[in-house]
């Protein structure tokens, strides 16, 4: 089974020799590499054009993005399944194999992905860690609820059969950055079931000064959150996704208010927690940060949010 592996690459001349190595370092090595430099302004094209195997593509571009970069990948992909790894973040060497395996195993599903590990900044010291015992693998029909308890999966971590991946040509939405993956998944979970295998076989990287993730602060719903909630309003999506798709928009709209209170923007906060109404039914997280809206301090909020997230943070 050929795999196609994406690599959306700007500026990121001291990690995408180490990216590309990881998928060489791969048991399964039935592959293509195609990288696609979107107008880096360092030596990025550079380090990939030195690497020599017949398997890596270089395509260049002018800057147009991460998701038309994307969109771009797989277009001229060829493999069977279609995988992304971001140019600063890498694979474990079993990765491909494990999800050509489930491929394999359940022809029906289209949709598959892994856990994965977080790397804080530069930290080269963990390029490998022992992901556990073979877990069950765990076939999934409602994403959206677990998608509201932890980030399952990352872009990363992520393949799906091309032929039903081209169905959802742009499958990133051009000009968006942030967010534009989550957007391709909740469309993915609306017509597919997941198969996940619940064992960390790929880093994401945090925390790099120039990247997204690092410079990003949320402070309204994000497109792909605002498309899944107007579809679930619309009743385009299936009955039995409706009322957990809803639930997560809620989710993010009160971890939207939380930033707001920690910023001192209270009035933000409570417009954020009131747009919240569809998905409140038993929402514990929706009426405690009602309470810290209506009565607690700057301070204490800010203690408590610090205190949950690092209470929270995988590694």
């Amino acid at each position: 089974m050929l795999c196609s592996i994406i690599i959306p690459l700007y500026n990121k001349a001291d990690f995408v020799a180490d990216a590309i190595q990881s998928i060489l370092n791969q048991s399964h090595q039935h592959f293509e590499v195609i990288v696609i430099d979107d107008g880096s302004t360092d030596d990025s094209a550079s380090r990939v054009s030195v690497i020599h195997d017949h398997r890596i593509k270089l395509i260049q571009q002018s800057n147009q993005g991460v998701s038309c970069t994307r969109n771009l990948g797989i277009e001229r992909a060829q493999g069977d399944l279609v995988f992304f790894l971001d140019a600063d973040d890498w694979y474990l060497p079993t990765y491909l194999e494990t999800i050509v395996s489930m491929a394999l195993r359940h022809p029906e599903i289209a949709f598959f992905a892994t856990q994965f590990k977080n790397i804080n900044g530069t930290n080269q010291s963990d390029m490998f860690w022992n992901p556990g015992n073979p877990p069950v693998v765990e076939l999934i029909d409602d994403l959206f609820y677990h998608w509201r308890f932890n980030v399952i999966f990352c872009t990363n971590s992520v393949a799906i059969r091309r032929l039903n991946l081209i169905q959802f040509q742009p499958c990133f939405p051009p000009g968006e950055q942030i967010a534009e993956d989550h957007d391709l998944w909740f469309r993915l979970a609306e017509q597919y079931r997941l198969a996940y295998y619940p064992a960390p076989l790929v880093a994401y990287r945090k925390e790099i000064s120039d990247s997204l993730c690092a410079t990003h602060e949320m402070n309204t719903l994000t497109p792909a959150y605002s498309r899944l909630e107007q579809r679930a309003i619309n009743r385009q999506l299936p009955d039995n996704l409706r009322d957990s798709a809803l639930r997560l928009t809620t989710e993010a709209k009160i971890t939207i208010a939380r930033q707001a209170l920690i910023n001192g923007r209270r009035y933000d906060a409570l417009m954020q927690l009131l747009n919240a109404w569809r998905g409140i039914t038993n929402s514990k997280r929706w009426w405690v940060s009602m309470v810290m809206c209506s009565v607690l301090p700057k301070s204490i909020i800010s203690r408590w949010e610090n205190w949950r997230h690092q209470r929270t943070r995988d590694w």
